[in-house]
């Protein structure tokens, strides 16, 4: 028998095997909604490029300048992939807006039957996807009937306040779609502004004959000397496209230092891909920050709950079954917690009275009968699934949901912690494929609490400290690799363009510098009170009884709780490093120490550093990503 008690519960209604057989006979067509569906607007870019015949140059009886309609499909097709991508629940809406688009505007795609073909295609699959979200609705219309009205929360019981914070302000998602919807403003500006000056120049420019003298870069320049109309002396000018030495070349001058090949392609369709793309991540953004707004001012005292059993399975994944259902009853959902913050009941003693507390304090989890070597012997991760719990289901706020269950573990403490419920997956995806990430990552653990028992089997404590590459190396990282990589994209966007000015600056040279200080700024402490990482952007904290264990797993190394990585960081630099001059920062050895503290509570340091002893050059590294994202913007702007 549990020496924990089962705290005050509300009476909720179980969820039961009948119940579950209706909720899935209502969820129709699951497999549609996933991201494969993604490859439908691929599919009809692929097909677009394929049967696109359209001459490389244009002549001068026909209009050089491509309407707008028409070059604005790739981004109703980029829009539609992006949608798709994230599956959206309301994602129906997107087919089926892109198929009539892309047959009512004008030339979006080529040939005869391309257009309805496409059309057809997105509008059958927006009404599969509709499908399935009526199903997802009506199954949930099934759940909201069954929990009926909504009843207290565990510690509403007991008189007590959550000791779970609210979900934190959206900030970053706000300022994010702040700045995409900033970037979609002014790509659109700037597009349709150089898009209409140039027609406007090219109907007032001069038409000369030039001659191209030389090709360099493989045909992608091309030097052209012409003569202006009454004047003798010879200008050249760079142009694009594939031309041959000796040929004779169109130009449209005005004698302003303006000019461009008559023969070429005047194409806007850049411009609207960059709208699209960051308008589309804004308005996600948006969506996202004020669902979480929302969910802020619904929190109360109560809300609908449901009775059921749940199961951990052997990678540490909570699945939910009917409270009449087997042992071995397929699970119904998977429950997967979110978050560092959970809250654990402490029962009553002599000094408290029993309440709901959040972060418990180490002295609790060694509660225990005092038997060490049994404690040495127990495996850090089940190898096979636990038996079912009671556990208590709510519908917290929005998507997420809050569980409260009997931990499957000895002293099964009652635990409550933030979740979001999905479907379980069919069997040929369930647990137990011992190539997966958790079967993997759960021998590693092991083997290091192995290792960290034969080197250390009287427990001596670890002394507190901070992990990290050399100081020096951390701070400059992040500034050297912002140079390099404006210096690259910089000479790579010589040529111009969205593309090649904007886009590939932002998204290439931005990630690469994400990833350097990933890889190189990071710093990792140990003390009485937990870990701290200092990442890329913020410090990440957890105390002993968040985390389980530290893995070192396809090149991160990764802070869990049983499989689920809370924070990591890039260990590439650091193995490299570390291989070739040494030093205190191999990220085996930081895995290995994690873990051990984390399943040895004797190993753990007697002492907590101070609150700065992680992050000193998070604000250079903020700094820099500011300075080289402003940059980018800047340097294709003024050009």
């Amino acid at each position: 028998m549990s020496e924990y008690p089962v705290p005050p519960l509300p009476a909720a209604p179980a969820l039961t095997l009948a119940a579950a057989d209706q909720w899935r006979a209502a969820r129709v067509w699951r497999r549609l909604h996933s991201r494969w569906l993604a490859l439908l607007p691929v599919a009809t870019a692929a097909l677009a490029i394929a049967f696109d015949h359209t001459p490389d140059r244009c002549d001068a009886l026909r209009a050089c300048t491509a309407p707008y309609a028409e070059s604005a499909a790739p981004a109703v097709l980029l829009v539609e992939f992006l949608v798709l991508l994230l599956r959206r629940r309301t994602g129906f809406v997107v087919p089926a807006a892109a198929g009539l688009l892309l047959w009512f505007l004008p030339n979006a795609l080529p040939g005869p039957w391309l257009p309805a073909v496409a059309c057809v295609a997105h509008l059958l699959a927006a009404a599969a996807l509709y499908r399935t979200e009526a199903g997802r609705r009506r199954a949930e219309a099934q759940l909201a009937t069954l929990m009926g009205p909504p009843v207290p929360y565990p510690w509403t019981l007991q008189g007590g306040g959550s000791p779970l914070d609210l979900p934190p302000l959206p900030r970053v998602r706000q300022i994010l779609a702040a700045l995409f919807g900033a970037v979609a403003v002014v790509l659109l500006a700037v597009g349709v502004w150089q898009t209409e000056d140039g027609i406007d120049r090219a109907a007032r420019a001069d038409r000369v004959w030039g001659t191209v003298r030389s090709v360099d870069g493989g045909g992608d320049s091309t030097t052209v000397e012409y003569r202006l109309p009454h004047e003798y002396r010879t200008l050249t000018v760079e142009v694009d496209g594939e031309r041959t030495v000796g040929e004779e070349v169109p130009l449209l001058v005005d004698g302003t230092g303006w000019y461009r090949a008559a023969d070429e392609w005047q194409d806007s369709a850049p411009w609207w891909l960059g709208v699209g793309a960051a308008g589309t991540f804004a308005v996600l953004l948006v969506l996202s920050a004020r669902r979480t707004t929302l969910a802020r001012r619904t929190i109360g005292d109560a809300a609908p709950a449901l009775r059921v059993r749940v199961r951990r399975t052997a990678s540490g994944v909570l699945e939910v079954l009917p409270v009449d259902g087997g042992d071995r009853e397929s699970g119904l959902w998977r429950v997967m917690p979110f978050g560092d913050e959970t809250a654990q009941y402490a029962p009553a003693d002599l000094d408290n009275p029993a309440a709901w507390i959040p972060d418990p304090g180490a002295d609790d989890d060694d509660d225990d009968d005092g038997d060490d070597e049994d404690d040495e012997d127990a495996p850090v991760a089940p190898v096979e699934a636990d038996a079912p719990v009671e556990a208590l289901l709510y519908h917290w706020t929005g998507r997420n949901r809050l569980v409260v269950l009997r931990s499957p573990e000895a002293p099964h403490k009652w635990t409550a912690a933030r979740a979001v419920v999905l479907a379980a997956p069919s069997g040929r995806h369930r647990d137990g494929d011992p190539r997966d990430e958790a079967a993997q990552v759960k021998a590693q653990v092991a083997r290091h609490l192995a290792d960290d028992r034969a080197e250390q089997p009287d427990g001596r404590p670890e002394p507190a400290r901070v992990f990290g590459l050399p100081t020096a190396l951390r701070c400059a990282a992040a500034p050297v690799a912002a140079v390099l990589i404006g210096v690259v994209m910089n000479y790579l966007a010589e040529q111009g363009g969205l593309v090649d000015g904007l886009i590939r600056p932002l998204l290439m040279g931005g990630g690469l510098l994400v990833v350097v200080v990933d890889g190189f700024g990071w710093q990792l402490a140990v003390d009485r009170d937990g870990v701290a990482l200092s990442g890329v952007l913020r410090v990440r904290r957890a105390s002993w009884q968040q985390l389980t264990a530290a893995a070192l797993h396809s090149g991160r190394v990764t802070v869990r709780y049983r499989s689920r990585p809370l924070f990591g960081f890039a260990a590439g630099p650091a193995r490299l490093l570390h291989r070739h001059f040494g030093g205190e920062f191999d990220p085996q050895q930081v895995a290995r120490t994690v873990t051990a503290l984390a399943q040895r509570p004797e190993r753990r340091p007697l002492i907590a550093l101070p609150e700065g002893a992680v992050g000193a050059t998070m604000w250079l590294n903020r700094l820099v990503l500011a300075g080289y994202l402003v940059w980018a913007v800047a340097q294709y702007l003024l050009r």
